[in-house]
């Protein structure tokens, strides 16, 4: 809220060419243009007219989803606020908001079309629950890892899905559907329309899984180990160790940015979030079971007599697959998915098997009895971890050694529909820092389960949040009446195009207030592009006053503000988003506007085959 004015120490200005740059992909050069009859936003106060300064008393309210069970599992309904008690980094928090929520099951009621809206789940579309306000209503974003599964286990998985989220959508949730098999691709925006997440859901089994490659390249490592061995060569072991271990390093951290981006996009949705996350698992240690294999195939004559320029070489597998670890890739996910409110459910596709095809592996180098049963678990183990972390972390759960999903599914379903939310005030300082958070039941016997911290962002973030937010799911809001235009495109080199844009904002719909000879406002504009591959740049904000004297206002009427720059692009059909936020109402919008980006004799080309 707004609880003074008085004049700033220094003046905010637009901010130079050399600061406006989007990515690799595309660069802004400071261009402010004007329309005919539009008047345009000062940058340089008047001679002795300090710029408006606003001090702010924001509170934050983190909310917080917290589950209760007993010492059996079974989930405790009927607590009230006086319940809970909740510390940030300790210190005692107040909670603001409570809401208890106890959903019937829809499912089981066998609605038929009621005046509500709700429709069977035959129909087209499901409206949410009318006793869930909207921040309530959950958003359900089905992850499925192609790179980290093989074929038939994620058939498996898709195919208990299918029932899981039918029963999701006639409960009202909104789901989407996204793929990663090497890159990011979005099957099925949000949607509550059950036929369309059907097709999604079928289509999503036939994108080649990787899984099956990998199992290839670690038969061949192993293969190579044996060969070492029977030349008594425990150097070449090594090397093709190192040679597994880095692939997987890489293919582990491209996967697990594919994973925090996702989360990142999700910060600025509204109500709920949660990712279903399937996968066959991540390794956190990669090739640890490696370093076993080869620890049980040389002799300890032979290891004691190889003289290695490294010591360690030959150490204990445990010890070697430490310094291997990766697990910091997993905390900045749980980090991420805390900061944004997203809760992870993570399901290991193997089921009761658990080896990820380990087992076919040490059948092609003849691996039985003991150190085969060690391989398997220590395998298993391992790609476990970051499934449980990555759920326990951000106070979900995860489904392991089971082949009866549809069970599991349900289970997880349970904590969709049943769950106290907590709105914990802190002091919103927007530090940018990661808090820690703690919530006890004054009830003896109970269990809590809930995400572990949040990141307190500063509000300029948090809208770039939501601007990010709407050009990835499609989310268009427009109250300050933004309007996006687009100049002729020039080409500047091979392969590259430079567009002018222009931001225009009707006077009528900003906040002026007066200082001094002149009205002033703070506007803060946004902008990022999709590419016609789903690559989205880098968000970029500009700080964006403006000032109109207080014998000129009266010629604003019907007059707008413009602010322009000029994007460096590849030619194709990218989107580009715009996000305006005027920091004295606090009103945003959201703009996203796909150009077609080619050069004249492309234009007419394309002319004359549509003819």
């Amino acid at each position: 809220m707004l609880r003074s004015l008085r004049p700033a120490c220094r003046r905010v200005t637009t901010p130079s060419p050399s600061a406006a740059r989007l990515g690799a992909t595309v660069l802004l050069a400071l261009l402010l243009l004007a329309l005919p009859g539009a008047a345009r936003a000062q940058d340089d106060a008047a001679e002795g007219t300090p710029p408006l300064f606003v001090d702010r008393v924001d509170v934050n309210v983190v909310n917080l989803e917290v589950f209760v069970t007993d010492g059996e599992g079974r989930r405790i309904t009927g607590l009230e606020k006086s319940d809970f008690e909740v510390s940030v980094d300790g210190e005692p928090a107040e909670v603001s908001n409570f809401f208890a929520v106890a959903q019937p099951n829809r499912v089981d009621k066998e609605l038929t079309r009621t005046s509500d809206g709700v429709v069977p789940a035959d129909g087209q579309v499901l409206t949410p629950p009318s006793e869930l306000p909207p921040e309530q209503q959950l958003n359900l974003l089905v992850y499925v890892d192609h790179f980290n599964v093989h074929p038939q286990n994620r058939q498996r998985a898709l195919e208990e899905l299918e029932g899981f989220l039918e029963d999701r959508m006639f409960q009202g949730d909104r789901v989407m559907l996204m793929g990663y098999d090497g890159q990011l691709e979005v099957n099925q925006p949000f949607t509550r329309d059950w036929n369309q997440v059907r097709r999604a859901l079928r289509d999503l089994g036939k994108i080649k899984a990787m899984g099956p490659q990998q199992a290839a390249e670690r038969r061949i490592a192993l293969q190579l180990i044996r060969s070492a061995n029977q030349e008594n060569d425990p150097t070449l072991a090594l090397d093709a160790i190192r040679s597994f271990v880095q692939e997987e390093r890489v293919e582990l951290r491209r996967s697990a940015e594919a994973l925090a981006k996702t989360v990142r996009a999700m910060a600025g949705l509204p109500g709920r979030k949660a990712v279903l996350h399937v996968s066959d698992g991540l390794p956190q240690r990669p090739g640890e079971e490696m370093y076993q294999f080869m620890v049980e195939q040389f002799s300890d004559d032979v290891q004691a007599s190889f003289d290695f320029q490294d010591p360690t070489d030959f150490t204990d597998a445990s010890i070697r697959a430490i310094s291997q670890d990766e697990g910091q890739l997993f905390t900045r996910i749980i980090r991420e998915a805390n900061s944004n409110q997203v809760t992870f459910y993570t399901v290991d596709a193997r089921g009761g098997a658990g080896s990820m095809g380990l087992g076919a592996d040490l059948d092609s180098v003849e691996v039985t009895g003991s150190g085969r049963a060690t391989m398997e678990a220590m395998r298993k183990l391992n790609t476990q971890e970051p499934l449980v972390s990555m759920a326990v972390g951000t106070g979900g759960s995860s489904i392991l050694n089971t082949y009866e999903l549809s069970d599991a599914f349900y289970r997880t379903g349970v904590d969709f529909d049943s769950f106290y939310s907590l709105g914990v005030q802190t002091a919103a300082q927007g530090d940018g820092k990661y808090h820690d958070i703690q919530v006890r039941v004054n009830r003896p016997g109970l269990k809590v389960r809930h995400r572990s911290g949040f990141v307190d962002k500063a509000p300029e973030v948090r809208v770039a949040d939501r601007t990010l937010s709407s050009l990835i799911f499609g989310m268009q809001t427009n109250p300050l009446g933004v309007e996006v235009d687009f100049g002729e495109p020039e080409r500047k080199g091979r392969g590259s195009y430079e567009l002018p844009v222009l931001v225009r904002i009707p006077f009528r719909d900003v906040t002026l207030l007066p200082n001094g000879d002149v009205q002033q406002g703070q506007l803060r504009i946004y902008l990022a592009v999709k590419d016609d591959k789903g690559g989205v740049s880098d968000m970029h904000q500009f700080p964006f006053p403006v000032e109109v004297p207080q014998d000129q206002m009266a010629a604003t009427e019907g007059k707008e503000i413009g602010f322009g720059r000029v994007l460096r692009l590849a030619p194709g059909t990218p989107e580009v988003v715009v996000g305006v936020w005027d920091e004295l109402s606090g009103v945003e919008s959201f703009v996203h506007k796909e150009v077609l980006v080619e050069t004249e004799r492309q234009r007419r080309r394309r002319a004359r085959n549509s003819r």
